[in-house]
């Protein structure tokens, strides 16, 4: 769409200072940006503050935040138990190259909600932790291959990016096989598995479209990387949402290793992986020959502070809240785009949702900078107040209660009645 639609000249109006801030940040940052995530045209508005299911912009507008950063807030904005946490424990310090009771006392929480975590290690994101994961299966199996979706998002480890961004296998790194196809998974085993060190499974895919898994996928996934000797590994930085013991206990896994980043940080940034005892010890540095991890903030005090109330905070009773404010504007959409003869696509599992246009299949990770129908509903819902991922992504924290639904509801439907104008309006 080359000139410029009603859409975007009222999300240009709206936000003059974010759209001067972001000229400015330009001049320091490629494209005035620092993660591609974030990014949607014409440009992201500069935020000011956040709070519970809230944020606000330099051009004082309110936001319902239903993108969570990333998925990362799994309390929502500014939560209060984390950041008196963090202001506690900085009177001591923020980061040493020792312990701390924080430390311990988080991987002891974490191994008790997560059954595969018989010992873990701490890292600054799920990136890293991905990588390491993936280092550890490569050691232990001394085979130079990852299986992985195609779509599957992972971090930004290089090896781990083979399926997405145009890119397909990776000689020797990565191979790639279809999400929800286990005779993609097979054929991809038959031909190479005996140099297939782990497959790295997404639960649910995220990247693009929120894809929930088949009934026993995951679990033939985990089979099938038995039967050629390789690990599972579980990605759970995003799916950790879905019950108190993530997306294992949510689907019966039983994966050698497990994946997290994301909200386990409570706001900081944090990332942990794990496994089995026989695993982990290859990182046991009083064994001779200990394969090395190095890291300054790892398991620093203040993630781990803010990351222990974070999680000891994530109940079951808070999580099915969750899942049910998702369903309801899920089905709120649904309802409305029937009603405006819409043809839109809206999948979603537990907390996280999706929005796709059928006429519009282009992926944000496919081209970020392109304005085409996903891009205008998203900055439609800006324009309502809405704020939600790039690419269509809808996430709910713990923060948003009944008002906050009933906003978004408004908020996206109305975003709806935007997009059914403007396509009208192309047909005149």
């Amino acid at each position: 769409m080359t000139s410029r639609s009603f859409i975007e000249e009222r999300y240009r109006s709206e936000t003059p200072l974010s759209a001067a801030l972001m000229s400015k940040a330009a001049a320091v940052l490629p494209g005035g940006n620092t993660r591609t995530t974030s990014f949607h045209p014409p440009y992201p508005v500069v935020i000011e503050r956040g709070d519970g299911p809230w944020l606000w912009d330099v051009d004082k507008r309110r936001y319902l935040d239903l993108f969570c950063n990333g998925l990362s807030l799994i309390h929502g904005n500014n939560y209060g138990p984390a950041r008196e946490a963090i202001q506690t424990v900085m009177q001591r310090g923020t980061a040493w190259s020792g312990a701390s009771r924080e430390q311990i006392e988080y991987a002891e929480l974490l191994q008790d909600r997560i059954k595969a975590l018989e010992l873990l290690r701490f890292t600054n994101s799920g990136s890293e932790a991905c990588m390491l994961a993936v280092k550890a299966a490569r050691h232990i199996t001394g085979r130079p291959y990852i299986v992985k979706s195609m779509g599957a998002y992972h971090g930004s480890y290089p090896d781990l990016e083979a399926g997405l961004y145009g890119k397909r296998d990776l000689e020797g790194r990565a191979l790639v096989a279809t999400f929800n196809d286990v005779h993609s998974y097979e054929r991809v085993m038959a031909q190479h598995g005996k140099e297939v060190a782990a497959i790295v499974i997404e639960p649910v895919l995220v990247t693009g479209r929120v894809v929930p898994p088949a009934p026993g996928f995951l679990t033939y996934l985990q089979t099938l990387a038995r039967r050629y000797g390789a690990l599972s590994i579980v990605d759970d930085c995003l799916m950790l949402r879905l019950a108190v013991g993530g997306s294992a206990e949510k689907f019966a896994l039983q994966p050698d290793m497990v994946v997290l980043g994301k909200f386990i940080g409570g706001g900081t940034a944090v990332g942990a992986f794990g496994g089995s005892r026989e695993i982990m010890k290859i990182f046991d540095p009083t064994r001779r020959g200990c394969v090395f991890h190095g890291g300054s903030f790892n398991g620093n005090l203040v993630g781990c502070a803010a990351g222990l109330v974070t999680m000891r905070d994530l109940t079951a009773e808070r999580i099915a809240a969750m899942d049910a404010a998702s369903l309801s504007i899920r089905s709120a959409l649904a309802r409305r785009a029937d009603a405006l003869g819409l043809e839109v696509i809206l999948t979603g599992t537990g907390s996280v949702a999706g929005i796709a246009f059928a006429a519009d299949p282009e992926r944000h990770e496919d081209d970020p900078s392109a304005l085409g129908l996903a891009a205008l509903f998203h900055l439609a819902c800006l324009s309502e107040g809405v704020l939600i991922g790039p690419g269509g992504i809808l996430s709910v924290s713990t923060a948003h209660d009944a008002d906050a639904v009933s906003f978004a509801i408004a908020g996206l439907s109305a975003a709806l009645e935007t997009v059914a104008e403007f396509l009208g309006s192309l047909t005149h």
